[in-house]
């Protein structure tokens, strides 16, 4: 008798499990085998669906952030308007002059 199996029989007196002899033969390699990675495919599973949510979690946050981002960059390009801007200094008393610009030059003299 191996470990293993010395292991085994331990661990099904101590449950009180008696396998009669007339079963088929199980290769306890094989069951120990396919345990493992049913633990693993279970672990992997529940690590997928905990990035699947923070990746749902994180689009959402994107998408706010760039709604949030294009109602900030419209309000100020309306607010940059000729209009608006004239809205706003005319409570510091100030108006559009009637004069057209003047383009001032200065000529070198080298």
């Amino acid at each position: 008798m191996n470990k293993l199996q010395k292991i085994l029989k331990f661990f099904f007196d101590k449950i009180n499990i008696s396998l009669p002899s007339s079963l088929i033969k199980i290769d306890y390699y094989k069951v120990f085998y396919v345990l493992f990675f049913l633990i693993i495919y279970i672990s992997n599973q529940h690590s997928v669906e905990k990035k699947v949510r923070e990746i749902n979690k994180l689009e959402k946050e994107v998408e706010e952030l760039s709604t949030n981002y294009v109602t900030l960059k419209n309000n100020y390009m309306f607010s940059r308007k000729e209009t608006e801007v004239l809205k706003r200094v005319e409570k510091l008393n100030l108006n559009i002059s009637k004069k057209p610009p003047e383009k001032i030059s200065i000529e070198d003299e080298y």
